[in-house]
């Protein structure tokens, strides 16, 4: 007997079958590994790095993206502003900040930051959108010659309204109007621009213009509109059928955009006649003996209305809506 039968094992030679190790199959797409200079293996490909200009470049794309998105926002549908001073009280008190919207009426004012306040009013780009303010809205606009400062009054007087203060009451087309949101204590003369003034149209877009000599010696010009003598400081923009444009902006006029200093450029414009070009509208502060208003600055165009203040949201205890003047009772 040989020797693995001894040990009870069969020889290969037993003929019976051996059993056999089969390879596990290989993905078809596997991709052979290669070794690193280290000789560690390597799987799929590194991410290439991005090199530090890239990231810069990533970071400021994103960044004017924000201040884009930003400026959208706040330009054509919402804002919030302070009140800042008594003019509109007791509808608004001073220091409290107000939800501004602007989808209902947005003027989009496009200036630089270092022009100062009269070129903001001559070189702005300015264009209304949506629809327009109603009559008794409370608004947030700005001046001409007063640069990006922010106002809230009320809306008085539309395009073609005839507008007068009497007796502390408001006229509008020969309609007395009592404002319940007026204290009575606040319709008595006093401040800087009394109670009352005299009955004015309010311009509107087409409105004709004219440029006149004040006294004989040629020194001296006023304005008329539609034929009446213009007696505020400021205009909006004019044209004549030449495409000249003229702009008053307090006492000064414009002409294309610079002011006329000597008399011979007046004597281009006097006796033309200039349409206006856009809609005007007379504002004013619920507290009329201390307010900066149109009995101060005049009727303003469209464009420098530019939100309608909605919501008081600050401080949380005097949360509520700032309703239409016709709504309050």
């Amino acid at each position: 007997m040989m020797e693995n039968e001894k040990n009870g094992q069969l020889p290969v030679e037993s003929g019976l079958p051996q059993p056999v190790q089969e390879e596990a199959p290989q993905p078809v797409d596997a991709a052979p590994q290669e070794e690193d200079g280290k000789g560690k293996k390597k799987g799929k490909k590194e991410k290439e790095k991005k090199s530090l200009g890239r990231n810069i470049l990533e970071w400021i794309a994103t960044l004017l993206t924000a201040v884009i998105l930003a400026l959208v926002v706040r330009s054509l549908c919402f804002e919030l502003v302070k009140v800042d001073g008594q003019s509109m009280q007791d509808t608004l008190e001073n220091h409290e900040v107000m939800f501004v919207t602007k989808f209902e009426y947005a003027s989009v004012w496009a200036t630089w930051p270092f022009w100062d306040d009269v070129t903001k009013t001559v070189s702005s780009a300015r264009a209304a959108v949506f629809g327009n303010p109603a009559r008794f809205d409370v608004v947030i606009c700005r001046y001409p010659g007063r640069g990006d400062l922010n106002f809230v009054k009320r809306v008085v007087g539309l395009p073609g309204d005839t507008v007068k203060i009497e007796d502390g009451y408001l006229y509008v087309n020969g309609e007395k109007y009592d404002e319940p949101y007026i204290s009575d204590e606040y319709r008595v003369a006093g401040g800087s621009n009394g109670r009352s003034f005299a009955e004015c149209t309010v311009p509107k877009a087409g409105a004709e213009v004219k440029v006149v000599w004040a006294n004989e010696n040629h020194t001296r010009f006023s304005l008329e509109v539609n034929g009446g003598t213009w007696s505020f400081p400021n205009l909006s923009e004019a044209e004549n059928s030449q495409g000249d444009v003229i702009m008053l902006i307090g006492r000064s006029l414009y002409l294309n955009g610079k002011q006329i200093e000597s008399a011979e450029t007046l004597e281009q414009v006097a006796g033309q006649t200039f349409t206006l070009r856009e809609d005007n509208y007379i504002v004013m502060g619920d507290h009329r003996n201390n307010s900066n208003d149109s009995r101060a600055q005049g009727p303003i165009p469209r464009t420098m209305i530019y939100g309608h203040a909605a919501q008081v949201i600050w401080p949380l205890s005097s949360w509520r809506g700032i309703p239409n003047g016709l709504d309050v009772k």
